[in-house]
């Protein structure tokens, strides 16, 4: 009997908003721009005019909206979701901001400086019952397939720690 494909019911999309629009930014454009069920509406950079630039040149189609203060996109857009792209000294009061207004966030790593700042996006995260994943998940890096393939030949014996 033949697998049948999964169907992915895209009636209603996930709105995306991007906060920083430098290099990183693109990965998760790229891929959010693959996903039949996701929106990017929105996007912000402190640079006037970077944000639509990276939109247009990734050929993000048209209807977001820009801004140049995260603060004014979470205030005005309505999302479900972002992805801080930041400066990493910004990752903190980015996702906290997010969380605060219901948003899940994908957070590029590292994912704070300090290990207080942390501890206040885990607060945000539990206050606002969303959730922040890191952006870094090298599952599907060469190196780690590799690696997969072996342990799970039997090669090196029984793994019971890492």
């Amino acid at each position: 009997m033949a697998e049948e494909a999964e169907v992915i019911n895209t009636g209603k999309k996930m709105r995306i908003g991007i906060i920083g629009t430098g290099g990183i930014s693109g990965s998760h454009i790229k891929a959010y721009l693959q996903q039949p069920d996701v929106e990017l509406v929105a996007a912000c950079d402190l640079i006037e005019g970077k944000a639509e630039k990276k939109f247009k040149d990734m050929e993000v189609p048209e209807g977001a909206k820009f801004f140049t203060d995260y603060k004014e996109m979470l205030d005005t857009v309505e999302l479900d979701a972002v992805s801080v792209c930041t400066y990493n000294r910004t990752h903190a009061e980015c996702a906290i901001a997010a969380l605060d207004k219901g948003l899940d966030v994908l957070l590029e790593k590292p994912f704070t400086v300090t290990l207080d700042e942390a501890i206040e996006v885990m607060k945000a995260e539990k206050r606002n019952g969303k959730f922040v994943s890191v952006g870094f998940q090298p599952r599907f890096d060469a190196n780690m397939q590799m690696i997969k393939k072996i342990v799970q030949s039997g090669e090196l014996g029984q793994i019971y720690y890492i």
